[in-house]
């Protein structure tokens, strides 16, 4: 018994269109190249969308009360730290109600990598009297805590961060 085989031919042809657009018909290889080829264009070009950098809607951000509200008297104290490390920047919000005689408030914003040993990060000017402050921060570290000086009687504050990452 014999079987025939059919002859493939390696070589692909290239014809014009019946259509007489000028357009050119592949047959063989060829065709089997141009779908490879644009189906890897199709895949590099879908990797290039999925890397992109993250657009601001992304962009998660937390809110912490670093310190409640409260009357703080003349002290030298610390909020409690809080870990921060996943993001990389921050607001700092603080809310001055109730001065009481003639009193400063100094505030420090201190980091640690190891939530032992502390370093200043930034000092906000002295405040004096009622009302708000505000604070932009970068490159803050693993944890962070609020550091803040009552000279005088007493304030009424609270302190809050908005941080994103």
């Amino acid at each position: 018994m014999t079987m025939h085989i059919p002859r493939i031919n390696k070589t692909a042809s290239v014809r014009r269109s019946a259509a007489g657009d000028g357009s050119l018909v592949l047959r063989g290889p060829k065709i089997l190249l141009c779908a490879v080829l644009a189906l890897l264009a199709a895949i590099f070009i879908a990797e290039l969308v999925a890397a992109s950098p993250a657009r601001a809607d992304d962009r998660k951000t937390r809110v912490i009360t670093l310190l409640s509200s409260g009357v703080k008297t003349a002290a030298t104290a610390q909020s409690t730290a809080f870990d921060v490390s996943s993001y990389t920047e921050g607001q700092i919000f603080i809310d001055v109600t109730v001065e009481a005689g003639t009193s400063t408030l100094d505030i420090t914003i201190q980091t640690s990598p190891d939530n032992a040993t502390w370093y200043t990060h930034t000092t906000v000017g002295q405040i004096s009297a009622i009302g708000q402050t505000r604070t932009a921060i970068t490159n803050f570290g693993n944890y962070m805590r609020i550091n803040y000086v009552v000279g005088g009687t007493s304030f009424t504050f609270s302190v809050t961060g908005v941080f994103k990452n």
